[in-house]
């Protein structure tokens, strides 16, 4: 089994990178436009990050290694994100200190926290199926074709 921890390191910088260029790019395109680039950082750098590691390995990953980056990605993109919003919502409290309050008062609302879950299990069961197929066949013909004698 492949030392997992630089993928992890690679997804996470790559995704953080592609999220300000994605967000720069979501800000200046029309709102439902902008709201579909969501999912690009994490494709971009799951793709990218299954090169690095065809390429360092000379291999697809096996069953477990697959588990295991996907998984990790997830608790990363997720992680990221979340970090992204409170820190979003600090720096907005700076100069308006209803922002902070009506996050907290929101916080408290069960409907919201329902959005909140069904919105992320939106996005994140299709990206998580499209990384499990990715890392799995596919992955599997990318190294048969990059490796082939």
């Amino acid at each position: 089994m492949a030392y997992l921890t630089r993928y992890y390191l690679w997804f996470a910088v790559l995704c953080v990178v592609l999220t300000m260029i994605v967000g720069v790019l979501a800000a200046k395109l029309p709102k439902p436009l902008g709201g579909i680039l969501t999912a690009f950082p994490y494709l971009i750098s799951m793709i990218s990050v299954l090169y690095i590691f065809l390429r360092r390995e000379q291999r697809a990953p096996d069953a477990a290694e697959r588990k295991r980056l996907l998984i990790g990605y997830c608790v990363i993109y997720w992680g990221l994100s979340i970090l992204g919003v409170v820190l979003g919502i600090f720096i907005f409290a700076q100069s308006d200190v209803e922002v902070l309050q009506t996050f907290q008062i929101l916080l408290n609302q069960p409907l919201f926290l329902g959005l909140i879950v069904v919105m992320a299990l939106i996005l994140t069961i299709p990206l998580f199926l499209i990384s499990w197929w990715f890392y799995g066949a596919q992955a599997q013909r990318m190294a048969a074709k990059m490796f082939q004698d």
